[in-house]
C-alpha cells in the first residue's frame, strides 16, 4: 500500500464521498449508542465534508460562543482527530437525562458531576463512531483518553485540529427530541491515513 501522505486538498470527489460514507456509518452507530444511553431517540444527520487549510479551521467551522467539547486522537489502522461538541440546548437535555434531573446552569458554570456525565457520554459516542468507521474500512480504531474543554468553541477546534496541515473535516449533526441541533461530531483523518482509509473501502 502507498503510505505517502495524501493532502486533503488533492482528494477527488469520489474519494471525498467514500470518506463521507464512512462518517455516515460512524455517525449512525454513535447515534444509536447515545440513544440507548439517554433512553430516547437520537438522529444523526448526513455528514457534510469540508476541506480546510492549516489555520483555516475556524473559517470553515465558524465556532460561535462557549460549549462543552471533548476531543480525541484515534489510532490503530488509521489516525484521526475526533471532536464532539454539545450545544446549550443539547447539553441541557442530555445532562438532564443522564442525571435524572433538570439542568438549568449554563455549561460553562456546570457542576463537576454534570460535565463528568457529558464526558462519559462522549466516551461512548466516540467508541461507537470509530467502531462503525473501522468496520466499514476493515480495521481496528482505538480512541485516546478524552480531552475536555468547557469554554470558547474556537479553543477546542484549535486544540483538536489546529496543527494539521490540511484537513478533510467530516461534520455530523446530532438531533434529540425537540432539539434539532443538539451537538456535532467532527472527524478529520490525518493526511498519512487518508490512503489507508480509502484502500479499506476499495477506492483509489
Amino acid at each position: 500500500m502507498d503510505d505517502r501522505p495524501l493532502s486533503a486538498l488533492l482528494l477527488a470527489p469520489q474519494q471525498v464521498e467514500a470518506l463521507r460514507q464512512l462518517a455516515t456509518l460512524g455517525g449512525n452507530d454513535a447515534a444509536r449508542s447515545l440513544g440507548r444511553l439517554l433512553g430516547t431517540t437520537v438522529e444523526a444527520a448526513q455528514p457534510r465534508a469540508h476541506v480546510a487549510t492549516k489555520g483555516g479551521i475556524s473559517k470553515v467551522l465558524q465556532p460561535d460562543g462557549n460549549a462543552f467539547a471533548v476531543h480525541f486522537t484515534v489510532e490503530g489502522g488509521a489516525r484521526l482527530r475526533w471532536l464532539l461538541y454539545v450545544t446549550k440546548e443539547g447539553a441541557t437535555l442530555m445532562g438532564g437525562l443522564l442525571l435524572g434531573r433538570p439542568v438549568t446552569e449554563p455549561v460553562e458554570k456546570a457542576s463537576v458531576i454534570y460535565t463528568s456525565a457529558l464526558a462519559e457520554a462522549a466516551n461512548i459516542i466516540v467508541s461507537s463512531y470509530v467502531g462503525g468507521v473501522g468496520a466499514g474500512a476493515g480495521m481496528t480504531l482505538v480512541p485516546s483518553v478524552p480531552h475536555v474543554t468547557v469554554g470558547p468553541l474556537e479553543d477546542a477546534f484549535q486544540a483538536a485540529f489546529g496543527d494539521l496541515d490540511s484537513s478533510l473535516l467530516l461534520a455530523t449533526d446530532l438531533r434529540l427530541p425537540g432539539v434539532r441541533f443538539a451537538g456535532r461530531i467532527i472527524a478529520a483523518p490525518e493526511e498519512e491515513s487518508l490512503r489507508r482509509l480509502l484502500a479499506g473501502v476499495g477506492v483509489r
